[in-house]
């Protein structure tokens, strides 16, 4: 199934996730499982990734550097205005997912449970950290094959030393102004884009916790698509 339906048109997308998914399903430390993204109902991008911890305070995945993915998000969509992104982006939601490779990256995302966020540090191949982001996205939604990620468009953007920046404000706020989002989920993502700015600011968890110290287990191996990397289920 490429997605579960949906009109990039109509607000209120967020309420696709409670078609899929629940929180029945736990994984142990080098589990590899998928990761699928929605927008509008339909798969964008789907990448196996590796559980480092299933807990009840927090779910750590990894993304191996050059690890297969599939995406049908625009490679250069930075290189144009961003009413032609967002244009390029409602064209391209429907299309077939291309055969990809992640960038050489080693890639962890810290979510903790019923989280409108998820923190993502990106280290480079000597494990320099080159920066953390701060994800705003519906809480994830788990299956019996991974999890399920609807993703709103507002990013922070965060340097090693811990400043920080808006990312992809002009994408959201383009959204915004082609009724992507209703108000309610405008509030929603904004209050927790400035928790989340403040607690970068005020050096919280989990940005002083250690994770730039964090290294993979040498055995894991870089995961690979299965056949029905396109299926959704329960």
């Amino acid at each position: 199934m490429r997605g579960i339906g949906g009109d990039p048109s109509r607000k209120g997308r967020f309420l696709l996730m409670e078609s899929v998914g629940n929180a029945s399903h736990s994984w142990e430390p080098g589990t590899r499982i998928l990761q699928q993204d929605l927008w509008g109902g339909n798969l964008v991008t789907v990448r196996p990734v590796t559980v480092v911890e299933d807990r009840a305070d927090r779910l750590v995945l990894y993304t191996h550097p050059n690890a297969p993915y599939r995406s049908n998000t625009s490679r250069d969509r930075y290189a144009m205005p961003v009413v032609e992104r967002i244009d390029l982006w409602y064209e391209r939601i429907h299309e077939p997912l291309e055969a990809r490779v992640s960038g050489r990256y080693h890639f962890l995302s810290i979510t903790p449970p019923n989280s409108w966020h998820s923190v993502w540090v990106v280290w480079d191949l000597k494990w320099q950290v080159r920066w953390w982001f701060v994800n705003l996205q519906s809480p994830i939604h788990r299956t019996s094959r991974g999890i399920v990620v609807l993703d709103h468009a507002l990013d922070i953007r965060v340097e090693p030393d811990l400043t920080w920046t808006w990312k992809d404000r002009d994408e959201y706020d383009e959204l915004v102004r082609r009724g992507w989002f209703t108000n309610e989920e405008q509030a929603s993502i904004l209050a927790e884009a400035q928790r989340m700015a403040n607690v970068v600011s005020e050096k919280g968890s989990p940005f002083s916790d250690g994770w730039e110290n964090w290294r993979p287990n040498p055995a894991w191996p870089v995961p690979t698509l299965p056949d029905d990397w396109d299926a959704l289920d329960g």
